[in-house]
Order: structure tokens, then C-alpha cells, then sequence
């Protein structure tokens, strides 16, 4: 039907501009509409095996291809199975549109009926119900506010609202790219900070640059007052990679980072830091530095009681701001001294082997996956314990390459359908995924999605039978372990039921083949590694992770369900 509203909604995400992916899951309220997206030129509609599954592909399309990322899901229970990869998607910050079909407007006897928009809101932070047509434009307006500010938003259409007619027309509304507008200036108060800092950063010998979230965007700008300075570079885990390959980097702060970076802070006289919350997690050192008044402090919305020098300003133009003023000429570059990874590893690292037919070392397992990836390459960790040595070996080889799913809202199940996202969003490409056994069982349907579609995906499942960091909680407290153990099927002959490529990895002798199971390249399809690790390793991230988490110490309250919440802020 012209001119009603599903056509409408069809038309602002066709109107875009460029090709649009849709990941969908059918259902009675949302089968009209993924009809209509898929009648329409440009758009392709992806269909996956569950409604968690879709949201998190939308979402790894947005984190790896920096553009929208949209779902649709049906109604009712369509929404409720969508609800923590909603929630994931708002820890993150990902543009993500959620459709969601919704009951009809007068039929509250439906068994899927129930607050959906309420619902959508709290997990998501971002819903509105279309009960009429005429509602129509003002809930597109604030979807795409939302949208261009950086979170996801589900635009909820009950059945008979879809087809319906709108009076006089809808004017096209362009929901995606965001336009461009200047940020606004310094105000008068934060034009004095960054005159204070400056001062501060001249006399400055070991300064330390770290941006986070909301430094990503001042990227270059800030590799350049980081060359005017001779200053560290590093970041928080929402901003890793962004200094990728510059001299002057040191990574990731906080246990989940490689080291350098926490040594640099270790070292430090003076803290720049830019779009970041400066969350616990990035450790106690930027507290400290707080406390000697040694910290400044560039953000838009700074997170108050943090001490310091506070400019809240856009953070490019803060950082452009500070460089005009350290002013001309610049001193010869203080290059930091070369710091060696304290954690990340090779194929020569010390890790304690278990004899040769024993369970792999997971810290030897990750460095000899980190010798056989190419240079550049995008990669989504997900999984709970097995994901910090992850994380602290592979490192971010740009802002948009990596992922730790599991870091954003503490959950794990995502990770598969992410990096699936991730495929799509960067075709031509091989994207690796590294996982633990207990997060692949969890988002296991989709990996047929991954094959149906020929996906050049490789996935690395560091393999402890069970969930390990529960396992370490439970022996912490003098607890049976055995509640936490959950041995794995075949994983490998899983993979190839479903038309992957499988692989097992099970004992230190066979590790070298690794590397030939590893391809580089696109063309290969989906492969599946099943390495089986041991699984009484104990990360030394994971116990102070956990304790920062839930405000306990060693014998004290450890990380909730799946003990995965290991972010390290903003």
C-alpha cells in the first residue's frame, strides 16, 4: 500500500544513500515489513536464528563499518529474546535500529502483548510506539536523533498501524548519515582550563595522553599533541587501536591491556585525559595522579569528582585548543623509553607447558594464534576468563578492528553473532573471533547463519569445559567447582555438521598447527579451531577485574553471571 506507514519506514532506511543490510527474525508482526525492505533496490535482508542473534549482528555492523546498523524482530517475545543484546548495544554506544512489530493498538487480549516500549526503552534507553500514523514523523525525528548521538532505538509498529495510511504524506526524513555540524566552541570557563593545562603540559616530563570513547573522533589530533609533547599514547577499551602503529603508543590501560600502558602510567608526572570516564578498571594510578593534582581532564560531560583541571568541551577542538597554545616551536620529541609487553606473548613466551599431550596453556594458545594473524585484521573477543589473554595478547590494530563483547555489559552470548555483523560490514575481509566454549554454546545457532551465507569468518574457541571464572570464584571460596564445569560436545564435528570447517587442537603437542589452521585470507569460509586449554590457569587480571566490578576484594563478592564484566570504561 503507497504512502502508509510501513512504506514510509522502508523509505527513510532506502533513502539513505547506500546499501542497506537488514538482519531479521520473522515472526506474524514484522513479516510484512521484512517483505517490503527486501522488494526494495539496495537493500539485502540477512535472516538469522534468533532475535538476540539479529541485534547483535546490526550492532557488529555498526562497531566495524562505522555506519547503522538495523534489525527487525516481531512482537512481543521477538523483543524480550532481543533484550540483552539491546542492552549490549547501549553499553556500547552503537547506532542501531531496532523494528519491531508490535500487537495491534486495540488488542491488549493478544498472549504477546505487554509494555514492549517500556520495555524496549529500559533495556535499550531508546523506544517509541507508533499507535497512529500521524505519529509517525515525530518518532523518525527522534530515532535518528538518537541515533546520530550514538546508542540504539527501537521504532515499535503494531500490525495494524503498518498498513495504515498517512494524511497528506510523510516529507522524506534522512535517518542515516549524521549531518555534519560544527561542534560548539570552548565556553570562556573551559578556554581558562586548557590555558592552565597548557601551562601544566610545558613543564610536563613524562606526560601521558589517554583517550577514550569520546576522544576517538580527536584521534589525529591528538597522535599530533602527542608527537608536540614526546607523551605516551593510550586509551581505554572503547577507543583501542586508535594509536595503532604509531610510535608513540602503549596500548590499552587497565588489566585487560598488554602492559605498556599501565608502566607508562606507572612512570607518569602529568595525566591528558580526553572522552574517557576514567573508569576503575583503567586502575588506581589516573586516581592517584587525581589526587597530587596531576590530571587534566578534556570531555564534554566530565564525570564530576574526579579532580584536576576540567575543560568540558568538545574534545577535537579541546585538544586542537591546547596544541595552539603550547605554541611554537616545538621541542625535539621526547620519545618514551621502549617499554617490552609485560603480558602479551610469542611463540617463545615462558608460559608453563603441561607435557606434551596436556591441555594448552591459554597464554601460549593466544600468542601462537597472535604469530599466525595477518598484520591488520578485525576481531571480536568474546567469552568470560579465556577472553582476558585474549584481549591482552591480540591488541587493536585500528579504532574500528576490534571488539570485546563481552566487556560492554558483562554478558557473554553476543560475541558470535557480533563478529557476524562484522563479515558484513567488511566484505573482502577475514574476520577472527575468539571465544570461550560456555559464550559459543550460547549464540551456537548462528553459526549456521555464518555458513549459509559463505561468511569468511574464523572462530577460535578456547575451550576449558565450563565457565572458568566462575570456577576460580567457586575455588576462592571453598566452594565446589564441579558447578561450574559443563563439558563441551565435539566442537569441531559440530562445526562441520552445520558446513564449516573443523578443527581440534587437543594437547600442547599439536599446537603448532595452529598456525595452518588459521587462514588469512577471504575465500575460505567459515573455520572452526576447538583448542582445549587447561583449565586451572588462573589470569592475574581476573581476581582484581572482578573485585573493581563489585566493590569486594579477594574473599569478597566476585563478578556476576558468567563473571564477564571486565570492561574498562570509557
Amino acid at each position: 500500500m503507497t504512502g502508509c506507514v510501513r512504506d514510509a519506514v522502508v523509505g527513510a532506511l532506502a533513502g539513505q544513500g547506500a546499501p542497506l543490510t537488514v538482519f531479521a527474525l520473522m515472526g506474524g508482526a514484522n513479516q510484512e515489513l521484512i517483505c517490503a525492505l527486501a522488494d526494495q533496490d539496495g537493500v539485502r535482508v540477512v535472516h538469522g536464528r534468533h532475535e538476540a542473534g539479529v541485534v547483535s549482528m546490526a550492532d557488529g555492523y555498526a562497531r566495524f563499518g562505522g555506519g547503522l546498523g538495523v534489525a527487525t524482530v516481531t512482537a512481543g517475545p521477538g523483543v524480550t529474546n532481543a533484550a540483552t543484546a539491546l542492552a549490549v548495544a547501549r553499553a556500547r554506544g552503537s547506532a542501531v535500529l531496532l523494528l519491531a512489530g508490535d500487537t495491534a493498538t486495540a488488542h491488549d487480549r493478544s498472549p504477546q502483548w505487554f509494555e514492549q516500549d517500556v520495555f524496549a526503552r529500559v533495556c535499550g534507553g531508546a523506544s517509541a510506539r507508533v499507535d497512529a500514523p500521524e505519529g509517525l514523523a515525530g518518532a523518525l525525528a527522534e530515532a535518528r536523533r538518537v541515533l546520530h548521538r550514538g546508542g540504539p532505538f527501537t521504532l515499535n509498529l503494531p500490525v495494524d498501524v503498518q498498513p495504515a495510511p498517512i494524511p497528506g504524506g510523510l516529507p522524506p526524513v534522512r535517518l542515516w548519515p549524521p549531518e555534519q555540524h560544527g561542534s560548539a566552541p570552548p565556553s570562556a570557563d573551559a578556554e581558562a582550563a586548557l590555558r592552565e593545562a597548557a601551562g601544566r603540559l610545558r613543564g610536563a616530563a613524562r606526560p601521558v595522553v589517554l583517550a577514550g570513547r569520546g576522544g576517538v573522533r580527536a584521534g589525529t589530533a591528538l597522535k599530533l599533541l602527542g608527537e608536540r609533547l614526546g607523551a605516551s599514547l593510550a586509551t581505554t577499551l572503547p577507543a583501542a587501536g586508535l594509536f595503532a602503529g604509531h610510535g608513540l603508543d602503549t596500548g590499552m590501560v587497565g588489566g585487560l591491556g598488554d602492559g605498556r600502558a599501565d608502566a607508562a602510567l606507572a612512570e607518569a608526572d602529568l595525566l591528558l585525559a580526553v572522552g574517557t570516564s576514567l573508569h576503575p578498571l583503567a586502575g588506581s594510578r589516573p586516581a592517584a595522579l587525581a589526587a597530587a593534582g596531576r590530571l587534566i581532564r578534556v570531555d564534554t560531560a566530565p564525570r564530576p569528582g574526579t579532580g584536576g583541571i576540567v575543560a568540558a568541551c568538545d574534545a577535537a577542538l579541546g585538544v586542537e585548543a591546547l596544541t595552539v597554545l603550547l605554541g611554537p616551536p616545538p621541542p625535539p620529541p621526547r620519545t618514551p623509553r621502549p617499554r617490552a609487553p609485560v603480558r602479551a606473548g610469542d611463540t617463545t613466551s615462558p608460559w608453563p607447558v603441561a607435557g606434551r599431550d596436556g591441555p594448552v596453556h591459554p597464554m601460549r594458545a593466544v600468542a601462537e594464534l597472535a604469530a599466525a594473524l595477518p598484520a591488520e585484521r578485525p576481531v571480536v573477543i568474546g567469552g568470560g576468563h579465556a577472553a582476558l589473554g585474549a584481549c591482552q595478547t591480540l591488541g587493536a590494530t585500528g579504532p574500528h578492528d576490534f571488539a570485546m563483547v563481552s566487556a560492554d555489559f558483562g554478558a557473554i552470548g553476543q560475541a558470535l553473532a557480533v563478529a557476524i555483523g562484522a563479515c558484513f560490514a567488511r566484505p573482502g575481509e577475514r574476520v577472527f573471533h575468539v571465544t570461550g566454549d560456555g559464550e559459543l554454546m550460547m549464540g551456537l545457532a548462528d553459526l549456521h547463519t555464518a555458513v549459509r551465507y559463505g561468511l569468511d569468518l574464523t572462530v577460535v574457541v578456547l575451550n576449558d569445559q565450563g565457565f572458568a571464572q566462575e570456577r576460580h570464584n567457586l575455588a576462592r571460596s571453598g566452594r565446589p567447582t564441579a558447578h561450574a564445569d559443563h563439558p563441551a560436545p565435539d566442537l569441531a564435528s559440530l562445526a562441520r555438521s552445520l558446513g564449516a570447517v573443523g578443527h581440534t587442537i587437543a594437547g600442547t603437542a599439536q599446537l603448532p598447527l595452529l598456525r595452518h589452521a588459521v587462514p588469512a585470507r577471504s575465500g575460505s569460509g567459515v573455520v572452526l579451531i576447538d583448542v582445549r586449554i587447561d583449565p586451572a590457569y588462573l589470569n592475574p587480571a581476573s581476581e582484581r577485574i572482578a573485585a573493581v566490578l563489585t566493590g569486594g576484594g579477594p574473599g569478597g563478592p566476585t563478578a556476576g553471571q558468567d563473571g564477564t564484566a571486565t570492561g574498562t570504561g570509557a
